[in-house]
């Protein structure tokens, strides 16, 4: 009888069918992706990217600009970042950052904690043509950005 019940509990589920939203206001996901893809993955990289609506929150000490799922291979942006004051140089960096996650994986280190934004990723995402305007960019922006 327990073993029928913990069966019933492992049971797997169908995946969720993922809808991709890539047209926004002022970008399009789909032709930065695909520039991305072809200028710093030479077009090699097959994944998804869509948009987010950020959870609506009172406090936010921080705002998620970008995520990756490895287990999809989905690239998620902050449809905050659909803005026209929001220069394209960082929406693609956010993109690129992004797809870095694809080809440098979580590190893991001792105690089992994963370093997600190890040495090589750094390194990595210090090749993006325009790094010290997003820097530069971010600075001056008042807002506390996170990039995941």
């Amino acid at each position: 009888m327990f073993k029928k019940i913990i069966k019933l509990f492992r049971a797997k589920r169908a995946p969720r069918t993922i809808i991709l939203r890539t047209e926004g206001t002022h970008y399009h996901l789909k032709e930065i992706y695909a520039r991305i893809n072809q200028q710093y993955f030479e077009g090699k990289l097959d994944l998804h990217i869509t948009w987010f609506n950020p959870k609506k929150s009172r406090y936010q000490r921080r705002i998620v600009l970008g995520s990756y799922h490895r287990d999809k291979k989905l690239v998620k942006i902050n449809r905050i970042l659909d803005q026209p004051d929001i220069p394209d140089y960082y929406i693609s960096f956010i993109v690129y950052h992004e797809m870095l996650h694809h080809i440098a994986p979580p590190i893991l280190q001792k105690f089992r904690r994963r370093q997600i934004h190890h040495r090589q990723f750094k390194d990595l995402e210090k090749q993006f043509q325009e790094y010290a305007l997003v820097k530069e960019f971010r600075k001056k922006s008042k807002m506390r950005w996170f990039v995941d």
